[in-house]
């Protein structure tokens, strides 16, 4: 798809213009009002390090509505989310256990996303934005500019808009100069001690939809289906100053637990053997390497984000 592919390098020349000037901030002080009706998504499991914190974010940006579809976490993630609960008395959220176990996010993402609009139907305001995160995910202002919250409104506002395209901007929990160490998350991710790739190596994106324009997302909530209904209508975020900054890999035993979660749900599950790949080969490394496996992916991570005089 060209003018994917287009959106993509402007992305990317954006963000490195940003990443590298005077500008770049990770901000958790930007709030978009227009986000109050739309609808936050999320499939989760043993997210109890990082599902508070960003819960939390996403209310200090503006969103009221969660929707959190758990499957089967057994490590206090449950807790955080009630913890959420009682500190923002405005957000309405709606929490349920996914009892199956295999690996079905994008059929599950889809059911939720219906049962959503569906659900809020008769509400005096529906959703007009149906957002997607995972977890380990931040939709988060980049810069210090002047008035990013009216540029976001604007796109939201925009009637010719259906599809608000993100970029993930890879972050791990480290200190920015030698002896580097690990660190954790802060108060607020403003707060938090963390390095954020130098550039954008790989442009994944992350989509917000509008409803009742018949669009659904596909596999990891990365693009739709309906790609023709979107040619036109598809505003880039990195536009107006944001992205998702990222942290899928935050600790040994955090990525062990990803890990084994994530071949469990394929090997229960009936897809094909090119599915989740990445998933099959870690795992495949691990077997042989134990420990040691875990540790260079996170090594891998960290260089990732701290190396900026070459590709990694």
């Amino acid at each position: 798809m060209d003018f994917l592919n287009a959106l993509n390098q402007r992305a990317k020349r954006t963000f490195d213009a940003v990443r590298s000037g005077p500008c770049w901030q990770v901000r958790s002080d930007v709030t978009i009002p227009a986000l109050r009706y739309a609808a936050l998504l999320m499939l989760v499991k043993d997210e109890a390090d990082i599902i508070g914190l960003n819960l939390r974010h996403h209310y200090r940006l503006g969103f009221r509505r969660f929707f959190i579809l758990d499957n089967n976490s057994s490590d206090g993630t449950a807790r955080e989310i009630e913890l959420f609960r009682k500190d923002a008395p405005q957000a309405d959220i709606f929490y349920a256990q996914d009892y199956q176990q295999a690996y079905y996010q994008a059929a599950k993402m889809q059911a939720l996303q219906q049962f959503v609009e569906i659900y809020l139907r008769h509400d005096a305001n529906p959703p007009d934005w149906i957002f997607f995160v995972d977890a380990d995910e931040f939709i988060t202002c980049c810069h210090t500019g002047p008035k990013p919250e009216e540029d976001f409104s604007r796109m939201l506002a925009d009637p010719e808009a259906r599809l608000l395209m993100f970029h993930w901007a890879q972050a791990a929990l480290v200190t920015s100069a030698p002896p580097y160490r690990l660190t954790e998350f802060g108060p607020t991710l403003a707060e938090t001690e963390c390095v954020v790739w130098p550039k954008m190596r790989e442009e994944v994106t992350k989509v917000a939809l509008r409803t009742g324009c018949g669009l659904t997302t596909g596999q990891g909530n990365h693009f739709v289906e309906q790609a023709e209904k979107v040619l036109d209508h598809t505003r880039l975020m990195m536009d107006a100053g944001f992205c998702i900054v990222h942290f899928p890999q935050r600790s040994i035993e955090q990525i062990k637990r990803k890990l084994l979660n994530g071949m469990n749900a394929l090997q229960t599950s009936a897809l094909p053997s090119e599915m989740g790949k990445h998933w099959r080969e870690q795992y495949a490394q691990y077997q042989q390497e134990g420990t040691g496996a875990l540790r260079s992916l996170l090594m891998r991570h960290l260089a990732l984000c701290l190396v900026s005089d070459k590709d990694i």
